[in-house]
């Protein structure tokens, strides 16, 4: 098949198939992974993409990768540099215009959340973002779907704790399972009834994952969709950001910004000036590429990150283990999606997710990396707008179904 033929079920976009192959479980214990579709990428990416699912990412591997990328990044924001800029005027910060309101975590942390769409819309699509980045991450999704959907769905937006707008986390509740509680809460304010999708990035599908594993019957009877864009379901301390993360001397920084943030300043700096570098240079794929105006928004996303939010989360993010999410996810529509070049949480990480939900629609997108939704908004706007299309089909069907059980019974 070339680039230009279309997959049935693609809704005419172009898609390369991939040959099955082993998954990345032990030696002796090869588990098929049905293969992922690649979107947006040209047939020599094939084999690339292939190479990337076959071979897992190790530590000494990931942490050199991850080291080159973040020297290779500088030169994506040295003042003045418009060269190849599809984006430059851009205003990236669109979301503010949404309405706004604050709800109150279980713990009394205020939560930002921001909402698109008519209240009374039939769908709820709620997004959830990663570690060291704020909701507008979403930006061009928002637009995508609103655009693509119109009145049929309400999309709603939030900081998780510690981030963006939100308040200041404990490090005790800096945790998975509160971030699961925050995201129960934000649902339970702003959409207590009616269908869902839950699309969450990064820590932000940990966030969904650990929501599925905790909230079974709401997620099956509720759900209709989940996204889990560059994530990882557990063992994110062998490779990408856990590999920085799980370093003794950016754990001892981490501990010391921690427990005595005011007598540490020193040591809050420090971690500061370790971790957040290694974080931008890991956010894209060819960082040399990268439009400068999405480069210095994500920039200043990981910047603005108070440097205890980021000590905070260091443990959940190394010790996280959400694979109970996947017996409710099996009976969910759901959606994995990376980047072959995410440093952060590399492609073996949705290999893994995929061996576990053997329904899941599998996608890579070549040449991205951990800020795929950024660095290829048109691709994964369309993959997550199939999703929500679907989850509105599944919606009308049950609809039917409920309609015409009730019609029978009387």
């Amino acid at each position: 098949m070339n680039e230009d033929e279309d997959v049935p079920g693609g809704r005419g976009r172009p898609r390369l198939r991939l040959p099955r192959r082993p998954g990345r479980s032990a030696a002796g214990t090869p588990i098929e992974v049905r293969p992922p579709d690649v979107v947006g990428g040209e047939p020599e990416d094939l084999e690339a993409v292939n190479d990337q699912i076959r071979t897992p990412g190790g530590l000494r591997a990931g942490l050199s990768a991850l080291g080159a990328a973040t020297l290779g990044s500088v030169v994506t924001l040295l003042p003045g540099r418009r060269a190849n800029d599809p984006w430059a005027g851009e205003d990236m910060w669109e979301l503010g215009v949404d309405r706004g309101s604050m709800v109150a975590a279980s713990d009394g942390v205020p939560l930002a959340v921001r909402e698109a769409g008519p209240t009374d819309a039939p769908m709820t699509v709620v997004f959830v973002h990663g570690y060291t980045l704020s909701m507008d991450t979403w930006h061009f999704q928002r637009r995508h779907l609103a655009d693509r959907f119109g009145s049929e769905i309400r999309m709603i937006f939030y900081d998780q704790r510690g981030h963006g707008l939100s308040g200041m986390s404990s490090r005790r509740n800096s945790t998975i399972d509160q971030l699961s509680r925050d995201l129960d809460t934000v649902i339970s304010a702003t959409a207590p009834a009616g269908p869902l999708v839950v699309i969450g990035h990064s820590m932000g599908g940990m966030t969904v994952m650990g929501y599925s594993a905790r909230h079974p019957e709401t997620v099956r009877e509720r759900v209709l969709g989940v996204g889990l864009v560059s994530t990882a379901m557990a063992e994110l301390s062998e490779a990408g950001l856990g590999a920085v993360l799980d370093n003794k001397t950016v754990a001892r920084l981490a501990g010391f910004a921690g427990r005595s943030p005011g007598m540490f300043t020193n040591g809050r700096r420090a971690l500061g000036a370790i971790i957040s570098p290694f974080i931008y240079g890991g956010s894209f794929g060819d960082p040399a590429s990268m439009s400068p105006t999405v480069a210095r928004f994500v920039d200043k996303l990981i910047a603005s990150t108070d440097v205890l939010t980021i000590a905070n989360f260091f443990e959940t993010l190394t010790q996280h283990d959400e694979s109970a999410a996947a017996a409710v996810l099996r009976d969910v529509r759901t959606t994995v999606l990376c980047g072959d070049r995410d440093l952060l949480t590399p492609l073996d990480r949705s290999v893994d997710i995929a061996e576990e939900l053997p329904d899941a629609e599998f996608v890579v997108v070549p040449g991205a990396g951990h800020m795929v939704m950024l660095e290829e908004p048109a691709h994964v706007s369309e993959v997550l707008g199939d999703l929500v299309a679907d989850a509105i089909i599944a919606f009308r069907d049950r609809d039917r179904r409920r309609a015409t059980d009730r019609d029978r019974a009387t």
